[in-house]
């Protein structure tokens, strides 16, 4: 998965970001829409709820963040006009109109800061710091959960997690996150490289247990099993998907400075 990122990072153009987000999120939308319709939607609705969600992405990526919530709104209102006139009297309809916009909220919206930030100047080396903070933070965490962890963090969540391990991916992610911001984001100072990276690493361990409150909260182990041995794709992007959004507004208030 990490070759075609990297070489859009680098070399994409704009359109292949969008690509590449509109994939990410129509493959997030289909996991998540498995897990909180375990009886099944019909395959009009399914594909009605994935087609609308990817309207975020697409605002996003022509006019920024008033596309991106111009797009919502659409979304919103799109979805209960097809209630309105398909379904009045479905007693799940309000259910599964909460689901839908929960879905949109939590895997195309927040994806869609990835196409925020690339319009921003250096946009593609903010990405790859929020990529490598991440990585260093789940590394860290792995690690030294596995040959140091005794005390959970938050056992009635997720059982494996032990405080010894989130501490170590703290340290991981603010260490890389500091010195890829040194060397390749140069107009940021190295006290608010570290601030900036430390959060991140909080924020991407937060995004990970929530979305381990999503699955069990449906009963399920992993989003999907379309990455044999990883899951699925939401499992993947879980402690990314809050950290794009800190990103994009901690570049504008620097901007803005």
């Amino acid at each position: 998965m990490a070759a075609p990122v990297v070489v859009v990072l680098i070399i994409g153009p704009y359109w292949s970001w969008l690509l590449l987000v509109g994939l990410l999120a129509a493959l997030g939308l289909w996991e998540y829409q498995n897990m909180v319709f375990q009886k099944g939607l019909p395959a009009w609705w399914q594909a009605f709820y994935i087609l609308t969600g990817l309207f975020l992405p697409v605002g996003a990526s022509i006019a920024g963040p008033d596309g991106l919530h111009g797009a919502l709104f659409f979304g919103f209102f799109v979805v209960f006009f097809a209630t309105l006139v398909t379904a009045p009297q479905d007693v799940n309809g309000l259910s599964r109109l909460a689901r839908f916009a929960m879905g949109w909220l939590y895997i195309p919206y927040l994806l869609s800061y990835v196409l925020l930030i690339e319009r921003t100047s250096a946009g593609n080396r903010w990405v790859f710091f929020a990529l490598l903070v991440t990585i260093a933070n789940d590394a860290g965490a792995f690690y030294c959960g596995k040959y140091f962890g005794h005390y959970k963090l938050y056992e009635r969540v997720s059982p494996k997690k032990t405080i010894e391990g989130s501490v170590g991916g703290l340290i991981g992610g603010m260490l890389l996150g500091t010195l890829f911001g040194l060397l390749f984001l140069g107009t940021v100072s190295a006290v608010w490289l570290v601030f900036l990276s430390l959060l991140l690493a909080v924020t991407g361990q937060i995004g990970d247990l929530i979305e381990s409150l999503v699955k069990r909260m449906n009963g399920v182990k992993d989003s999907s099993n379309m990455l044999p041995g990883h899951g699925g794709i939401l499992d993947r992007l879980d402690s990314l998907l809050f950290v794009f959004p800190v990103i994009w507004f901690f570049v504008n208030w620097i901007k803005s400075r």
